[in-house]
């Protein structure tokens, strides 16, 4: 009887065993991350971004990832990542700098990489360059280089394809989509900046902005007020580079060329008239406009290009554009003056000369650049980059390093600066200067308003008033922040504002907009979306840090390059498309859009596959858990399964507690029924049990009540989708074979209750 007893305990040990090792459907936790990133979504504006990045952050969460998404401010997002100190240069989140980074790009018609992505000069690293991914890809500088200088257009057009490869190969960052934007006007504007061009541009679709100028309105008023998502970030030119900031600075200031309005031609004459070359491309003559005003009434000359010039290429500012005309006119550059009076920026050897030779001629010699060749792409790309004028007489007497204080940068306040005429008063000013339509009158901090007024004296204004059209006619233009898209369409329904800014994302709201109040223009490829990596980080930037590279430090930057592809293939671009907003967009590829030129139709996006995405990390050494299932989720019908999260302020970022949410649920997004109601915890955590009794496809969408009784429209929070079939429908071989194996685990689990109840029978016997 003692030997029975012994054998029935070892048999309930391997059945019990058995059991354990059986896959029955229970998810296990990881126990260990692989590594922790830290995803910065910029902005206050930009819902649809904090969205997706949620999104990716969750995809990599499933791929064992630590990944979480913080909502830092620009003023955050510039002294982390585009313009940090630099000892901040390349360093992680935890170290003061960052990891990732979510930012959209308006790179407007004409195409050039190198604005972010060469790294063949240190002066194009942050924060002297824009380049703050901080990647440098010898192939790729090589071909960004033979692309700048080159004559023979099939080298031009070849190079930047070829370019194209290397980018996408290498991944610096990933493209989530290219964007069809919607941009809503009120429907009594007219005029040319409205027209929709066949290629599919638009209002505001080369990166001009509203161009009040060549508005017309059939109501009578004289006046329009554009509705922005965020706030001023920098006044000066060369210190900005923010859409936001364009809003205002393409109306105050010009450049030496523009854009034509229908997009025709991509370098039509502003401050300069005409502007020549050599033969050999070394020496460029610039044709300055006679006649032309500051909106102090002082005169623009030539000496008003050499030191915007001169300003563009100092560190001081600092601008982010030091990397980018070092590049073109060197990095020893003489600027000299009409009067003779001349100063040098910068120590190296590419040495350079820009010279006004008289009020109206300015003359630039410039160095090697690369290949033998000096820089060539002038007309149209730089010519319109970057080159809002500003005035000599009165940035020459306040120090470089003060310029980002004044009024002149913020719009507030007011400032004194001797021997100049002044806007508000004999030598004094509150808000910048320049020579273009409109010029400053105020800004009011309380209530978020910009007031521009007509410049009376602006030098197109005769061509203006002789077009057809009615143009010039509106005298007041105002800029007004609304952070939220809700109340932005409510204040254009209600006759508040006359234009939405496209980056409030409004593709989901189409539907709500109804003619009388509201006209759509659609944008199409008007900008994309990208995640951007930290190419210093040890772990997906050098790949000193991955198990792989600390094996073998030669394979350090295979390990990290298959660590950003492993990212790229974690990117569901479609399904972001298709439920955030409304399939308005295409998912991306490379860093260039569809409409400009030199596009490489070859390359198409990584398709979303966190299996692929599993094995790239494998090739870096990690260990990667097993994966449970996509974002589109399968489910039967009769099964429950939970939605949890963090509720998280939709105008601060900030998370809530005790906050009633509900659950809606559709099948179309546009119809919602609300299956839940929940209150958040002292954390901000809310908890759902969902339990779906019919076949089909779901959204779920989260829904602030509070939020909803003082926002018109709010439409709530998109969270996930699911697919649900019977089981009739959904059984295939594998899944034959999970029902196989959980019948034998319930087998195995009754046989293992009926030997234990009988050991225990044989336990209570009398020997």
């Amino acid at each position: 009887m003692a030997k029975l007893k012994k054998v029935l305990v070892m048999l309930l040990l391997a059945v019990l065993l058995t059991l354990a090792l059986l896959p029955l459907n229970i998810v296990k936790a990881q126990d260990e991350e692989l590594f922790k990133v830290t995803i910065i979504a910029p902005g206050n504006a930009n819902m649809v971004r904090r969205q997706w990045g949620q999104i990716f952050a969750n995809s990599l969460k499933q791929l064992g990832i630590d990944a979480r998404v913080v909502f830092l401010g620009w003023t955050g997002v510039y002294e982390r990542v585009m313009r940090p100190p630099q000892e901040i240069v390349g360093k992680i989140w935890d170290e003061g700098g960052y990891d990732i980074e979510l930012i959209g790009w308006t790179p407007g018609l004409v195409p050039e990489p190198r604005q972010i992505y060469y790294g063949g000069d240190p002066s194009f690293f942050a924060p002297t360059g824009q380049n703050y991914y901080l990647w440098n890809n010898t192939e790729a500088n090589l071909l960004m280089d033979t692309f700048i200088t080159s004559t023979d257009p099939e080298e031009i057009n070849q190079s930047l394809w070829d370019y194209q490869e290397v980018f996408f190969n290498d991944m610096p960052a990933s493209q989530i989509y290219y964007e069809s934007r919607p941009a809503v006007v009120n429907p009594k504007l007219g005029g040319p900046a409205l027209v929709e061009i066949p290629s599919g541009g638009a209002w505001l679709y080369s990166n001009v902005q509203c161009d009040p100028e060549l508005l017309n309105r059939s109501d009578g008023k004289t006046s329009v007020v554009y509705c922005s998502t965020s706030e001023i970030e920098a006044l000066i030119p060369p210190r900005s580079n923010s859409w936001y900031d364009t809003i205002i600075l393409s109306v105050v200031f010009n450049g030496l060329a523009e854009v034509a309005a229908d997009l025709s031609d991509l370098a039509i004459p502003s401050l300069l008239t005409n502007w020549t070359a050599s033969d050999n491309g070394f020496k460029w003559t610039f044709d300055c406009r006679s006649g032309v005003k500051w909106h102090d009434g002082v005169e623009f000359t030539a000496d008003d290009v050499v030191f915007s010039l001169w300003a563009l290429m100092n560190s001081d500012l600092p601008s982010q554009f030091v990397g980018y005309y070092q590049s073109v006119y060197g990095d020893n550059v003489k600027f000299t003056y009409e009067n003779g009076t001349s100063v040098t920026q910068g120590t190296g050897t590419r040495v350079g000369n820009i010279t006004a030779v008289d009020k109206y001629t300015v003359v630039a010699w410039l160095p090697e650049l690369a290949l033998g060749n000096p820089y060539g792409y002038f007309d149209p790309f730089l010519l319109t980059f970057a080159n809002n004028i500003i005035p000599k007489h009165i940035f020459e007497k306040i120090p470089p390093a003060q310029w980002a204080e004044t009024p002149f940068n913020t719009g507030v306040g007011e400032i004194t600066i001797p021997g100049t005429p002044g806007t508000i008063g004999p030598g004094k000013y509150n808000g910048p200067v320049g020579t273009g339509p409109y010029k400053w009158v105020e800004y009011d901090s309380v209530n978020q308003i910009v007031h521009l007024e007509k410049f009376a004296d602006y030098w197109d204004a005769p061509a203006l008033y002789a077009a057809p059209g009615n143009l010039f006619q509106i005298e007041d233009y105002y800029i007004r922040y609304i952070a939220d898209k809700t109340p932005a369409l409510a204040a254009l329904k209600n006759g508040e504002v006359d234009m939405l800014d496209p980056n409030y994302q409004m593709q989901l709201d189409i539907p709500t907009i109804e003619p009388g109040w509201g006209k759509v223009l659609i944008q199409k490829g008007a900008g994309r979306q990208e995640i951007g990596y930290n190419m210093r980080h040890p772990i997906f930037g050098t790949g000193v840090d991955t198990p792989l590279g600390q094996d073998d430090p030669s394979k350090a930057a295979e390990a990290a390059r298959n660590v950003r592809i492993a990212f790229d293939y974690a990117v569901p671009r479609q399904l972001i498309i298709d439920n955030l907003l409304a399939g308005f967009g295409e998912p991306g590829a490379t860093n260039m859009l569809p409409t400009q030129p030199f596009y490489n139709t070859e390359i198409t996006p990584r398709e979303y596959n966190l299996t692929r995405a599993a094995e790239y990390l494998e090739e870096a050494g990690y260990e990667v858990p097993a994966l449970p299932g996509p974002p589109e989720y399968t489910f039967f019908v009769g099964m429950s399964f939970t939605i949890r999260g963090t509720y998280v302020d939709p105008d601060t970022g900030g998370v809530i507690p005790n906050r009633e949410l509900e659950l809606r649920e559709t099948t179309d997004n546009k119809t919602f029924e609300t299956i839940g109601v929940t209150t958040t915890d002292i954390s901000g955590r809310y908890f759902f049990t969902i339990t779906p009794s019919a076949p089909g496809t779901y959204y779920y969408w989260l829904y602030d009540r509070q939020y909803a009784a003082v926002v018109e429209a709010y439409n709530g929070t998109y969270l996930r989708s699911i697919t649900v079939k019977t089981f009739d429908d959904a059984l295939s071989p594998l899944q034959t074979q999970m029902t196989i194996l959980t019948v034998v685990a319930v087998i195995a689990l009754v046989v293992s209750v009926l030997l234990g109840v009988y050991a225990v029978r044989l336990a209570k016997r009398k020997p």
